[in-house]
């Protein structure tokens, strides 16, 4: 294939009615489709820019004695007489799905833009194809990049994928599936593009002293002019004669923001509300940019019956019909025992469950108070156990030498049995894993009333469990019910295995709409978030 110069390009360029046809086309095509609506410039430059390069290909061989003589070879990508394809229109569109998806973009538009030859050509658009099929499907970013993100990644195959794509009646529409589709992922696209519409920014509330309902201070104003630019009704008749007083209309946003925030919702503007006040609309950006990732990692069904369990949310959903039916709040890990991102699935409940102690917390936690406290096992219906024979059999609890203990010690466990002071309460959720994390009841309920509830060991403590546990049994509650009477363990079988994402997401929008923030309380959001400013940083998309 002979080489097409810049120069016969720019020629080329001034062959505009081909061009437009062409371009016409592509905006027919995103026109069509409602999930792109206003995505068709970008599309409209590329389809542009691939019809320029057909028919200098074209005029070259027109001027070539050689080259005239020969056919344009039609491809998938085009026809013979140089006019761009569907597939190659819903390429481009896709494209631009991948940009509202907060998808990065630049580098394939620099591939399909770099092309000199009808090869060139060619080889770009499968290339592109393929690495929107692996960013749509399993992310742009590795999972590896957080280390407690123990989730498979979606399976899928590269090139069986690819030929499924090209043999589907639209491109686009089969690319377009790859993306999720949970309401949870839709809902924050819509908010990203609210954020992005916001006006010029307030300036930041500097931290003077503690402000509450009644006081008069210059910076009053300054929270009512970013509480507004947030979409908060900051402002009312009596601010616009009073705009430094700390009046109610202003304490019950305060509060409103400070729920949308995880906060206290004291109405006390103190330095954690200022710093969740003060965030930029880009920050808040790359935190919805990082939650769609993870939203891209995770498979794309999820059932239609689950549990999502949101670690920094603190909060469990029941999912029905693929549809939230209710809410639970919930205690996570905390961040010295965070709490991994992992699957798994609800086999069985157990109904007043002895806890084997995990050896880790046996050694870091038990064995401090046993040492300063003789009777501290007796104390908390604890006992030791040994392995003898293959079988572990109740040893006194003074017969150990637990200041000698060691991780090589597997000979050794302690067990609590079931009572009110269990640390797994009432009922556990039996859902086996390699990460010993489970859901369960407390003892500690007072717990549930804080607003940051990393407090846990690992697992995730439910509160109104019993009521979960009847939802997942449904109208085979009889024996739960009986159970909850008794005081010995049992095992319940659920009449359908429940699977269980826990997941790390930091924004979502609640049942009222509202976005919300929370904080990263294992700092797991630190690396992914650089990695896709870095994927983004050349980009129009890069945040600003």
């Amino acid at each position: 294939m002979r080489t097409i110069s810049y120069a016969l390009i720019l020629t080329v360029n001034l062959m505009s009615v081909s061009v437009n046809l062409q371009a016409n086309a592509s905006e027919r095509l995103l026109a069509d489709n409602p999930a792109l609506h206003s995505v068709s410039t970008s599309a409209t430059a590329m389809t542009a820019h691939s019809a320029n390069t057909i028919e200098a290909v074209l005029l070259a061989r027109s001027t070539n004695t050689l080259n005239s003589q020969l056919a344009l070879k039609p491809s998938i990508w085009f026809s013979a007489s140089g006019q761009l394809s569907e597939r190659a229109l819903g390429l481009y569109a896709a494209i631009e799905l991948a940009e509202k998806n907060r998808i990065a973009v630049d580098d394939l538009r620099s591939q399909l833009q770099g092309t000199l030859t009808l090869e060139q050509f060619e080889q770009a658009h499968f290339s592109v194809l393929e690495q929107l099929i692996k960013r749509f499907s399993i992310g742009q970013i590795s999972q590896g990049i957080d280390p407690l993100w123990k989730h498979p990644a979606p399976l899928f195959d590269l090139q069986t994928v690819r030929a499924e794509i090209l043999a589907s009646s639209s491109l686009f529409t089969a690319l377009a599936d790859r993306l999720p589709k949970h309401a949870d992922y839709i809902a924050l696209l819509s908010a990203y593009e609210k954020l992005r519409s916001l006006d010029a920014e307030p300036p930041k509330v500097v931290f003077v002293d503690y402000l509450k309902q009644g006081d008069v201070q210059p910076t009053i104003a300054q929270v009512r002019a970013r509480l507004s630019w947030l979409g908060y009704a900051a402002t009312d008749a009596v601010s616009e004669l009073a705009p430094n007083l700390y009046d109610q209309q202003l304490a019950q946003q305060v509060r409103l923001f400070q729920n949308d925030h995880g906060l206290d919702q004291d109405a006390v503007i103190g330095p954690d509300t200022l710093r969740w006040l003060n965030l930029a609309a880009d920050e808040r950006r790359t935190i919805i940019t990082t939650v769609l990732e993870r939203w891209r990692w995770l498979s794309r069904d999820l059932g239609q019956e689950y549990l999502l369990v949101n670690i920094p949310g603190f909060e469990v959903q029941y999912f029905a019909e693929s549809h939230p039916v209710q809410r639970y709040t919930s205690i996570s890990g905390r961040p010295t025992r965070p709490t991994s991102s992992f699957s798994a699935r609800i086999e069985q409940l157990v109904v007043n469950p002895d806890w084997t102690v995990p050896k880790r917390i046996l050694l870091r936690d038990l064995v401090p108070k046993i040492l300063s406290s003789s009777d501290y096992l007796e104390q908390q219906g604890m006992q030791a156990q040994r392995l003898i024979a293959g079988r572990w059999q109740t040893v006194a609890n003074d017969s150990v030498n637990w200041q000698a203990l060691t991780w090589s010690d597997q000979d050794i466990r302690v067990q609590q049995a079931p009572s009110a002071h269990n640390a797994l309460g009432q009922i556990k959720f039996h859902m086996p894993n390699a990460h010993a994390i489970y859901l369960h009841d407390t003892p500690s309920k007072s717990l549930f009333s804080d607003t940051s509830r990393a407090f846990s060991s690992g697992c995730i403590r439910v509160k109104g469990v019993a009521d979960l546990a009847r939802t997942l049994m449904h109208e085979k509650s009889t024996q739960l019910e009986q159970s909850l009477l008794q005081t010995e363990t049992q095992w319940i079988r659920l009449p359908n295995p429940v699977p269980v994402y826990l997941v790390y997401n930091r924004a979502w929008v609640d049942a009222k709409g509202h976005l919300q923030f929370r904080d990263d309380i294992y700092n797991a959001d630190k690396a992914l978030s650089k990695a896709l400013k870095s994927m983004l940083k050349n980009s129009h998309l890069a945040e600003r």
